[in-house]
């Protein structure tokens, strides 16, 4: 049960007029001895063995701030509870650095509008609703797809070893959803592809990768020779014990964006990837953000390259949602001789933007946050360098 301390502190933030609790405690105390508060706490001990429910969702920010490290120690103590993770992968777009700052790299990749930053900026943020330093990371800068940081990979090793029961990945990043090359946030997804393959955890069931951008699928492939930094070399990779893939895509589609030499290259990639999942997947989810994308099972004229030729034997539920819409559907049930359940939501005027919020909104933990709300009904921990302020909605 609680000490008297800590009914007093979470009285005084209940019904305090003025600053927060977690404010006053913010100003005194430095991020370790927060941390160490919250390790002490009864509370926190408490709920860790007896409501393991509130561990069931981690999230993961990424990149971590200069100079400030994850406290895995922490995550030692609860690792065994969590079935989900969330990655964010967020690095702030070139055009929200400060003009005449020196470049590191002569081939930075290009700045989206600012429109397009604020709303990639939100979405990200609806996952995870505490800004980190804005001053933590400067630059998207371009990469080799075979330049990973070994040090920053056993790290990741480490995080991902600490969860034996992990059930469920998601990944959400910002990235450009033209053709950037490989820049940092490439080499981050490249780096988890990795972490995972090497730690290859025995229970993983589900990938999500929502929102992803086209580039984003590119440096994600696993199988064969296509496979950036590291090929797979495991003999039996979770690759081939996943049953549900979920796909949130950024649409590369719009007009612009891709030459039609990289949508032919995209569409040809896209295609393996999905096709490497054919034997195993019992469930597909895939929505496209923006401008309506080709449906894989029924394609038209335009995008044949895209065209879908094996057997998914296992699939039993299939979800597609902004596609365009090309007639009749029997193409799929041939495809996917075991389907049961089929949703197909067509491609209109701001379709994938209205889809995107929503998608959001639905995933967004808890719903709307309550500032007066019990800390002790929380669902779900944030793992981060910085930890948010004590006796919030969300633990930290």
């Amino acid at each position: 049960m609680s000490s008297s301390l800590e009914r007093a502190l979470l009285r005084h933030q209940v019904f305090s007029q003025g600053p927060s609790l977690g404010h006053l405690l913010k100003l005194y105390l430095d991020t370790q001895d927060i941390l160490n508060l919250r390790l002490t706490s009864l509370s926190m001990n408490d709920l860790a063995e007896l409501n393991e429910v509130a561990f069931e969702t981690i999230y993961i920010h990424t990149p971590v701030p200069h100079g400030r490290k994850q406290y895995t120690d922490t995550l030692k103590m609860i690792g065994s509870f969590c079935r989900r993770v969330m990655v964010k992968v967020a690095y702030l777009p070139k055009s929200c650095y400060p003009t005449g700052t020196p470049s590191l790299s002569t081939n930075v990749s290009s700045p989206r509008s600012s429109s397009e930053s604020d709303t990639v900026s939100n979405i990200l943020d609806s996952y995870c609703p505490y800004a980190e330093p804005p001053i933590a990371w400067k630059f998207v800068v371009q990469r080799k797809p075979s330049d990973v940081d070994q040090n920053l990979l056993q790290q990741w090793c480490e995080i991902f070893r600490l969860l034996p029961q992990l059930g469920t990945v998601h990944i959400a990043c910002n990235g450009d959803p033209a053709w950037p090359g490989c820049t940092d946030i490439e080499s981050a997804l490249i780096m988890l592809r990795i972490t995972l393959e090497r730690v290859n955890p025995k229970h993983i069931h589900t990938v999500c990768l929502s929102p992803i951008h086209a580039m984003g699928i590119m440096h994600l492939r696993w199988a064969g020779a296509g496979a950036y930094g590291e090929a797979c070399a495991s003999t039996n990779p979770f690759w081939y014990r996943l049953k549900t893939l979920k796909l949130g895509i950024f649409s590369p589609y719009a007009e612009g964006r891709l030459t039609k030499c990289q949508i032919l290259l995209f569409e040809k990639i896209f295609t393996d990837y999905l096709l490497s999942f054919s034997k195993t997947l019992t469930r597909l989810d895939l929505s496209w953000f923006g401008e309506a994308g080709p449906d894989p099972f029924n394609v038209g004229e335009d995008h044949q390259t895209m065209k879908l030729t094996k057997t998914w034997n296992r699939l039993e539920e299939l979800r597609l949602v902004n596609v365009t819409l090309n007639g009749s559907n029997l193409n799929i049930t041939q495809l996917a001789p075991r389907i049961r359940k089929l949703t197909i939501a067509g491609g209109t005027a701001n379709a994938g933007d209205q889809v995107l919020r929503k998608h959001w909104q639905d995933q967004k933990p808890g719903g709307q946050d309550n500032d007066n709300a019990s800390w002790m009904r929380s669902r779900d921990v944030r793992i981060s360098a910085i930890p948010e302020p004590l006796f919030q909605h969300h633990l930290a």
